[in-house]
């Protein structure tokens, strides 16, 4: 009889756990949290990030254009090693506060022939591929006018977000396209006596040898 009792007993007791957990709600905000815990960081990851890559491509694009103006503005139409290495300086702070990463940055003067040819007259460039002299170079019909030249400069940036080895598993490369802009004051020299800017220790062109 004892042991009958004692087994109903346990069984009562059980069924009344279960009508309890079924009625009980303790803990179930803290479970739904953790189910859309992972949702919403990825949402806020991913507005911050594309909130920094927007302003990075935007001083990608100042930067660009600063390297194009600066080297168009070259006095006597002429650019030594030094203001060279003074107009990379004087354009890199303007990716500021994004200096963790070093942009990439080039300047080429292109010159286009009687026949409206393009090719690079000399190349600078800073932790950028260099592009040798003589070689072909793609511009825009609306600029490429017969026996004159242009100022190219192009720069990109290494934009590793937080979450950027599961969206892409690497730095995404911001920027990158070229900004063409006339020699302000440029210098007639070359075959052709095209007006250019003189790169010192370079010969002008066309003569690309």
């Amino acid at each position: 009889m004892t042991r009958a009792f004692s087994s109903y007993r346990n069984r009562a007791a059980l069924r009344s756990l279960a009508r309890r957990f079924r009625r009980g709600t303790q803990g179930v905000a803290a479970i739904e949290f953790a189910m859309i815990l992972p949702a919403m960081l990825a949402i806020y990851f991913g507005i911050v990030e594309t909130g920094q890559a927007v302003m990075i491509s935007r001083k990608v694009t100042q930067l660009t254009r600063s390297l194009a103006d600066l080297t168009a503005q070259a006095q006597a139409g002429a650019i030594s090693n030094t203001e060279m290495s003074n107009i990379f300086d004087a354009a890199q702070t303007v990716m500021m506060p994004y200096t963790s990463v070093a942009p990439k940055m080039s300047v080429h003067l292109v010159v286009i022939d009687s026949a409206g040819v393009a090719k690079v007259c000399w190349s600078d460039q800073r932790n950028a591929t260099k592009i040798d002299r003589g070689q072909p170079f793609a511009v825009p019909a609306d600029v490429r006018l017969p026996n004159t030249s242009i100022v190219v400069a192009q720069a990109s940036y290494d934009f590793t977000p937080v979450v950027g080895w599961i969206i892409k598993g690497g730095p995404i490369t911001i920027g990158g396209d070229p900004i063409f802009m006339r020699p302000r004051l440029g210098k007639a020299g070359g075959s052709a006596s095209i007006e250019q800017i003189e790169r010192a220790g370079v010969a002008m062109c066309p003569g690309f040898g």
